[in-house]
């Protein structure tokens, strides 16, 4: 029965050193939210290295999380000749704004009060 609760006690610190830490994925997409240019993976791997030297962020990982968040939507991908550059998706639809809807013209609404009075008469 000892050697369960040493188990137990074992796992708990390192389940509250975990929690306390932001993912790798939260990271990320904080990092390109306040970026509003494209991001190669290996300058947002650069900038989280710097900002987090306690941890230990591999281009591969970055890479890969940043296609996960392509895959959800949750980031954009272009390409500008041999790179990949990644923009968040918020970023990107933010500037979008959709388009005004048209005016009618004159000549079409005086056309429709032409039809609209010959069908009444």
């Amino acid at each position: 029965m000892r050697a369960k609760k040493d188990k137990t006690q074992g796992t708990e610190p390192k389940a509250a050193t975990a929690s306390a830490q932001p993912t790798l994925i939260a990271l990320i997409r904080t990092h390109l939210d306040q970026r509003k240019e494209p991001r190669s993976a290996a300058e947002v791997t650069s900038a989280l290295t710097e900002a987090h030297p306690q941890r230990t962020i591999k281009t591969t990982v970055v890479r890969t999380t940043l296609e996960n968040l392509v895959a959800k939507s949750q980031a954009h991908r272009s390409k500008q000749g041999a790179s990949v550059l990644y923009t968040s998706a918020a970023v990107q639809a933010a500037p979008q704004k959709a388009p005004a809807p048209a005016l009618p013209r004159p000549e079409q609404d005086s056309s429709k009060r032409e039809k609209a009075g010959a069908v009444s008469s």
